[in-house]
């Protein structure tokens, strides 16, 4: 076989090779060694996405800076106003005083003051003054035996009004006390006494009743291992009413199975963040992952409540195809929260740092932990706002 031979066979081999293959996203055409993906994306489109999720994430910084801005201006404003009052009433008193001295002067007769002349202090008289002991009462004997008698008689009275048992002490009720802190100190007392009498004083039972209690809107973040180390941040504003639920290892079934259970006592209309779907991209297909985010979204449409869905993070460790396929899940889940009236919050652009994730390329560092706080801490301000 000669050398012209072998060429000819080396490019019929090379032709079988490589294959042409157009983009699904810019129909553009490209030569491609090996038979690739039935969803085959080029990077150039791949790189436009990135810019696009980017310009999002910009978009809504620059809203919140905006946001920011005017309310700073406000209270500037509002400062300002207060400032020029106050100097507008000191210069009205001082202008009125000044015109009282001025008629003063003119009603008065002229007078020729020295240097040695100087205002004498005008000295009450004795009669003037009446001086009065107030507690004279007190030295005497039968004043003081008087008051004391007073005193022990309002005590017997009190004892007398109190059902509680003798010898025991009647709580104080003061008009500053507030009705839950009079309901906590009769339940003490009846607690004490053994008795299971009711002690509420007279006429306190329709003012609990009749009181309402305003209470803020409570906000859940709930989601796998990723929410670890992030409840300072996102619990600072206000602890009493934010919580974060880490669940790790959880998938989104589990976290529709124990949805219920968790939001039990939120209070109307609380605000709920999920952050889950990483551990299903691992194990199952796309078709089974929105048919999970679909049962969860009919389980979160029966309680009434807002619900934003956060974007599931890259996994460094897994290389392109898991990623490609988290960023395919991503934009799905984006347009289904449109459709189905949720929110959607996405990280892909701010998490593109390997120094954010730990050595296992999974779980978030303490640089990441920090950084996915403060978005979803700032995510909860422009929610309730």
């Amino acid at each position: 076989m000669t050398d012209s031979e072998v060429a000819v066979g080396v490019t019929h081999v090379a032709d079988d090779t490589m294959k042409m293959t157009g983009c699904g996203s810019c129909g553009m055409y490209m030569i491609l060694e090996g038979a690739p993906g039935k969803s085959f994306v080029c990077m150039k489109c791949r790189l436009i996405e990135l810019m696009e999720e980017k310009i999002s994430g910009l978009e809504m910084q620059v809203e919140s800076l905006v946001e920011f801005r005017k309310g700073f201006e406000q209270i500037m404003e509002q400062r300002h106003e207060v400032s020029e009052g106050k100097s507008s009433d000191l210069q009205m008193e001082a202008g009125l005083g000044n015109s009282e001295g001025r008629l003063g002067e003119e009603s008065g007769q002229w007078k020729h003051v020295t240097k040695r002349t100087r205002q004498r202090k005008r000295r009450a008289s004795e009669g003037e003054i009446e001086l009065q002991n107030r507690f004279a009462e007190l030295e005497n004997e039968e004043g003081a035996q008087q008051v004391v008698t007073e005193g022990d008689r309002a005590r017997k009275k009190r004892r007398a009004v109190s059902p509680i048992g003798k010898g025991e002490e009647l709580m104080e009720i003061t008009p500053n006390m507030s009705p839950r802190r009079i309901q906590d100190g009769l339940k003490r007392i009846t607690r004490e006494n053994g008795n299971g009498k009711n002690l509420q004083p007279e006429g306190t039972g329709d003012r609990l009743e009749n009181s309402t209690v305003t209470r803020k809107r409570q906000v859940y973040v709930i989601g796998d291992s990723l929410l670890r180390r992030i409840d300072r941040p996102v619990t600072r504003a206000d602890p009493e009413n934010r919580r974060v639920c880490c669940l790790p290892g959880a998938k989104i079934r589990d976290v529709d199975l124990r949805l219920k259970r968790i939001l039990k006592g939120a209070g109307k209309n609380p605000l709920i963040i999920l952050h889950v779907g990483t551990n299903d991209t691992a194990r199952f297909s796309l078709e089974s992952i929105k048919g999970d985010y679909a049962r969860l979204g009919r389980t979160l449409k029966e309680i009434e409540a807002q619900v934003i869905f956060s974007g599931i993070l890259p996994v460094p460790r897994e290389g392109q195809q898991r990623c490609d396929k988290i960023m395919t899940i991503n934009r799905w889940l984006r347009q289904w929260c449109y459709k189905e009236g949720f929110g959607m919050y996405g990280h892909w652009e701010a998490f593109m740092d390997r120094g954010q994730f730990s050595r296992d390329g999974l779980h978030l560092s303490r640089e990441g932990n920090r950084l996915l706080g403060w978005r979803l801490a700032q995510l909860i301000k422009r929610a309730l706002n």
